[in-house]
């Protein structure tokens, strides 16, 4: 008891009602997980599991993404995010054109990583198939391999009329991807949460899902949190964000190199087995790293 009662004045128990025993606070389990944690050894049916979710059905980059995010709420059984390696610069690897209505064209960009964009753009003159299958072949001889400052600078001067309308779309849709404007995130898992007793309250299970459901502030939120760290544990009152106050969220980040890096994510309640959570989470990143580098990104 006395033991108890120390560890209750140093702010590391806490307990809620007079009738109830002391839980850990944040400050708990921060120490718990600064100077306690031992790491668990992921079994081996879990990593047979983990490799071969993450080679079902992975032929382009947000198939990957969109695995890896399942796989990993199903091995930690929280909810889990996940975000597409991105780098510096987007390339290209091929473009499309292709005739909607006379002064309407579908340009079609895949970059590197098998990374698709895709939009529709309004031309001043008419524009039939064979001239944007003309285009397509010009663009697809010179522009592969080039990031947005590069397109841009190559036809500043060159391109006129059609030609450089849709240099521009190019150079303004790869400016985006650059910025992180279009950075692809997804959330699986959150049905697990439910069966957590913290979050019985609708209240409690909205709030978070706000912050998953909002995909640019989310991709914002996860690269503030992660910062210059492979391995980032936020506990509770620790979150910037107000919604997740009342959570734990682990992140680590994976992808084929140091240049060219996603974020993948655990969240659920502060009460997680984080020796477990972590392991298993720097196993999948691990995984999906390796699976990265054989897509070619």
């Amino acid at each position: 008891r006395s033991e108890l009662a120390e560890l209750a004045d140093l702010g590391y128990l806490a307990q809620p009602h007079t009738s109830s025993g002391r839980i850990p606070t944040d400050s708990g389990y921060r120490y718990f997980v600064d100077f306690l944690m031992d790491l668990e050894e992921v079994p081996e049916r879990v990593r047979v599991y983990i490799n071969e979710e993450l080679r079902h059905g992975t032929a382009d980059v947000q198939g990957l993404v969109e695995r890896v995010a399942m796989t990993t709420a199903s091995v930690t059984q929280n909810a889990s995010v996940a975000s597409a390696p991105h780098g510096s610069q987007g390339r290209i690897k091929h473009v499309d054109l292709v005739s909607l209505e006379p002064k309407e064209v579908l340009l079609i960009l895949l970059l590197e990583g098998n990374l698709l964009r895709q939009q529709v753009v309004q031309v001043t003159d008419e524009a039939t198939q064979p001239t944007l299958t003309l285009l397509a072949s010009k663009f697809n001889e010179s522009l592969v391999g080039k990031a947005g400052e590069e397109v841009r600078r190559q036809y500043e001067t060159a391109a006129l009329g059609l030609e450089k309308e849709l240099l521009d779309r190019i150079v303004a849709a790869l400016a985006m991807y650059e910025q992180g404007a279009e950075t692809l995130v997804v959330h699986d898992g959150v049905r697990n949460l439910l069966r957590q007793p913290e979050f019985a309250e609708s209240s409690r299970l909205q709030q978070v899902l706000e912050v998953l459901e909002e995909t640019r502030y989310l991709t914002v939120l996860l690269r503030e949190l992660i910062g210059n760290s492979d391995m980032q544990i936020v506990i509770g009152s620790e979150n910037a964000s107000s919604q997740l106050q009342g959570c734990a969220v682990v992140l680590t980040t994976y992808g084929p190199s140091n240049q060219l890096k996603g974020v993948l994510g655990v969240i659920g309640p502060t009460r997680m087995a984080y020796s477990q959570t972590v392991a298993r989470l720097q196993a999948v990143a691990s995984s999906a790293s390796e699976r990265m580098a054989e897509l070619g990104v």
